[in-house]
C-alpha cells in the first residue's frame, strides 16, 4: 500500500472513531440532562415532556444503551408520581422508538414487555413475542439465545392474563371461555417447547448463557415459573378443551351453564334456573351447574327475605339451595368441578360458604321456629370452618364469620 493510501485510511479510521465518540459524548449529555429530571422531587409537565425528549435524543445516538432505558423507568415513575397522566404513552413509545433503532436492545425489550405485562396488554405481549421469533430464525447463536428468553418472557407474562380473562367470562360469554380456554393451552405449550428449547441450545453450546443479559436470564425464568406455576390447572383446561371437542352435549351444556351465570348476574333467577337445568339436562355431570342452581335458589330466596316477602316461600327456596349445595360438597369431593380457572379448593370452599350462608339465612327467616337449632349451629359452624379453610380470601365466608362472632348463630 502505498504511503498516500495508508495515511488516508489512517485519517477515515480516526474521523469514525471521532464520530463514534462525538456521538457518545452527544447520548450521555442528553441522558445527563434527562437523568436531572428522573431525580427530581415533583418536575413540571413542561419539564417532563422535555426529558422524555431528551432521552429520544440519547437513544438516537446510542440506541443499545442500558443506561437510557435505566433513566427512562425512573422518569416515567417520577413522572407518574408527580400526577403526569401522559407519561406511560411517553415511554412506550420511547421504548418503541429504540427497539425500532436496535432490534438487539434487549434492556428495551425486556422493559417494553414489562410494561405490556404490567398492563395486562395481551396483545402487545403477543406483538413481542412474534417480533423475538423473527430474531431467532435470522440472528447468530447468542441472539437466538436471547430472542427466545425475551419471547419466553413475553410468551409467559401474557398467560396470568388470559387465565383471568378466561375466569371473567364464566359470568359473561361461553364464547369468550372457550376461546381463552383454547388460547390458555396454546400459550402454555408454547411456553413448555420454549423452555426445553432453551435448555438444549445452552447445553449445545454453554458460552450462549453468558452472552444473555442477566436481568432478561430473571425475568424470563420468572414469568415461565409464574405461569407454569400449578401443572394440575394446565392438565384441567387440557381436559376442558379435550372434552369439548369429543362431547358436543359437554360443550352445549356448559354453553347454557354460563349463560345462566350471565342471568345470575342480572338476577334472573327463572332464567338462571332455566339455562342451568338446560346444562344438567345435557350433561348431568356437570357439577358447576349443579352448585349454581342452587346458588340461584339462595339468592332468590334470601332477596326475598330481605324485602319482606313471603316468609314460607323464602324458606322454601333457602331450604331447596342447602339441600342442593350439601349434595353438590359430597360430589364435589369425589370428582369436582369440570370447568376449569376455578381452583378445586376455591370450588369446594366457595360450596361450604353457601352452605353456611343457607343456614345463616334461615336461622334469620324461620326463627324460633327453626328446628334443631343447635344441631344446625354446628353444621353451620363445621361449613364454615371448611369454608375459610379451602379458600381463606373468600368474602362471603369472612362476612358470616364477623356476623357470627358478634351475633351469634
Amino acid at each position: 500500500m502505498s504511503s498516500a493510501r495508508l495515511i488516508a485510511v489512517v485519517l477515515a479510521a480516526a474521523l469514525l472513531a471521532g464520530c463514534g465518540m462525538a456521538k457518545d459524548k452527544a447520548a450521555e449529555y442528553y441522558l445527563g440532562k434527562a437523568r436531572k429530571t428522573a431525580s427530581a422531587q415533583n418536575p413540571g409537565q413542561a419539564e417532563v415532556i422535555g426529558a422524555f425528549a431528551d432521552l429520544d435524543r440519547a437513544l438516537k445516538y446510542a440506541p443499545d444503551s442500558p443506561a437510557a432505558i435505566e433513566v427512562l423507568g425512573r422518569l416515567a415513575e417520577t413522572a407518574a408520581k408527580s400526577g403526569f397522566s401522559g407519561a406511560q404513552e411517553l415511554e412506550a413509545a420511547a421504548l418503541k422508538k429504540a427497539l425500532a433503532a436496535s432490534p438487539l436492545n434487549w434492556t428495551a425489550r425486556e422493559a417494553l414487555t414489562n410494561f405490556y405485562s404490567a398492563r395486562g396488554d395481551t396483545g402487545g405481549l403477543e406483538a413481542m413475542a412474534a417480533q423475538a421469533q423473527e430474531i431467532y430464525g435470522s440472528g447468530d447463536a447468542g441472539a437466538k439465545y436471547s430472542a427466545l428468553l425475551s419471547g419466553l418472557a413475553a410468551r409467559a407474562s401474557a398467560l396470568p392474563w388470559i387465565e383471568s380473562e378466561a375466569y371473567l367470562s364464566l359470568n359473561k360469554a361461553p364464547d369468550t371461555l372457550f376461546e381463552k380456554a383454547a388460547a390458555y393451552e396454546a400459550g402454555a405449550r408454547r411456553v413448555l417447547a420454549m423452555k426445553a428449547e432453551l435448555e438444549k441450545l445452552g447445553a449445545t453450546d454453554p458460552s450462549v448463557r453468558k452472552t444473555a443479559p442477566a436481568a432478561l436470564t430473571s425475568a424470563a425464568e420468572v414469568a415461565a415459573a409464574d405461569a407454569l406455576r400449578d401443572p394440575a390447572a394446565l392438565a384441567a383446561v387440557c381436559a376442558f378443551n379435550a372434552r369439548l371437542a369429543a362431547e358436543p352435549a359437554f360443550k352445549k351444556a356448559v354453553e347454557q351453564a354460563v349463560q345462566g351465570n350471565a342471568s345470575l348476574v342480572r338476577k334472573d333467577y327463572a332464567q338462571a334456573r332455566a339455562y342451568y337445568q338446560g346444562a344438567l339436562n345435557h350433561y348431568p355431570a356437570l357439577i358447576d351447574a349443579r352448585r349454581q342452581l342452587a346458588e340461584a335458589d339462595f339468592q332468590e330466596g334470601a332477596a326475598l327475605a330481605a324485602a319482606g316477602g313471603n316468609r314460607k316461600a323464602a324458606s322454601q327456596l333457602l331450604y331447596k339451595a342447602y339441600g342442593g349445595i350439601s349434595a353438590v360438597i359430597q360430589e364435589a369431593a369425589a370428582g369436582g368441578s369440570l370447568v376449569p380457572f376455578l381452583k378445586p379448593a376455591r370450588f369446594l370452599g366457595e360450596s361450604y360458604s353457601l352452605k353456611a350462608a343457607c343456614l345463616a339465612a334461615l336461622r334469620a327467616v324461620e326463627g324460633d321456629r327453626l328446628r334443631n337449632t343447635a344441631r344446625l349451629e354446628a353444621e353451620f359452624k363445621a361449613a364454615l370452618d371448611e369454608a375459610l379453610k379451602l379458600n381463606p380470601e373468600g368474602r362471603l365466608a369472612r362476612e358470616l364469620l364477623e356476623r357470627y362472632t358478634k351475633e351469634g348463630f
